[in-house]
């Protein structure tokens, strides 16, 4: 059997996200979403996740990425920048963590502050994952894995794509990354796993994350098909790109991965070769 969690991130970012994520899962192949406790269109989210109650919903981490703290700015300093935002980017908060400026007990207060507020939403919570997929890091992993146990949750992303597989994207600075971070997802995977915490095996949309393109989609499907067991591909849909990009400068194709979702030749490959579409709370 060949399962497949189609996960579409940053649910609750903004109403364009919530917009396509919901366009996504009613017409297309999206059966699962990670709601981000502190984007500014929480409470919609949470709304319309009520309204659809087939699709999985996560928590969706967040250390990076220039969004606020659910924390106060004075509990939570060294996760900031001088506006009282988190850093833009992982590799500001590798080098950070890597200059011993990052306060790890800071990182569990604001992370266990943003599973409550998810959580307490009222919503069956499925997994966990987190935003540039800072929950893999090695001081962060053991972290997640026990606010995953305080809140009862027994699942995580695990983003470990094929390290060969490059998705028809020739940036090599991108590659590297990815590869370095397929190596880390994988000791975060030995690590989750021995602490009774379940991760699909096979991952894929990393190369193309914000760049999913229904003919990238349509590269890894094959590979889906041909590949028995749990595989999860991550998109990043939304439904205007011109708003989304003035507020979010991380140069994701919002629209395209929407589009992508939805696509006809998609959804006939998937039931021509018997892909079983599931949520994480579908999977064991």
């Amino acid at each position: 059997m060949i399962r497949l969690i189609v996960n579409a991130d940053d649910f609750g970012l903004h109403q364009a996200v919530n917009e396509g994520i919901i366009k996504g899962h009613r017409e297309g192949i999206i059966t699962s979403t990670s709601l981000l406790a502190n984007g500014d269109a929480f409470d919609e989210a949470v709304a319309m996740a009520k309204e659809n109650p087939r699709l999985g919903i996560g928590v969706h981490t967040a250390l990076v990425g220039g969004l606020k703290p659910l924390c106060d700015a004075d509990e939570v300093p060294s996760l900031l920048d001088e506006h009282g935002r988190f850093l833009t980017s992982y590799p500001a908060f590798i080098k950070k963590a890597v200059s011993g400026d990052i306060n790890f007990q800071e990182v569990y207060k604001e992370l266990d502050l943003q599973f409550e507020k998810v959580v307490s939403s009222g919503l069956t919570i499925t997994h966990a994952d987190g935003h540039q997929h800072l929950h893999v890091l090695p001081q962060i992993t053991p972290i997640m894995t026990s606010l995953l146990k305080k809140y009862g949750i027994k699942k995580m992303r695990i983003p470990a794509e094929d390290r060969f597989f490059r998705n028809s994207i020739n940036q090599w600075g991108r590659f590297a990354g990815k590869v370095g971070l397929a190596e880390v997802a994988d000791k975060a995977y030995t690590f989750s796993s021995r602490m009774g915490i379940w991760s699909p095996r096979y991952f894929w949309g990393m190369m193309s994350g914000g760049q999913l393109t229904e003919e990238r989609l349509m590269e890894i499907l094959p590979r889906v098909a041909s590949t028995r067991g749990s595989h999860e591909i991550m998109t990043h849909p939304g439904n205007n790109d011109c708003a989304l990009n003035a507020l979010f400068p991380w140069n994701y194709h919002w629209e395209g991965e929407l589009a992508a979702m939805c696509a006809e030749p998609v959804k006939q490959f998937i039931k021509f070769h018997q892909i079983q579409l599931v949520n994480y709370g579908e999977c064991e």
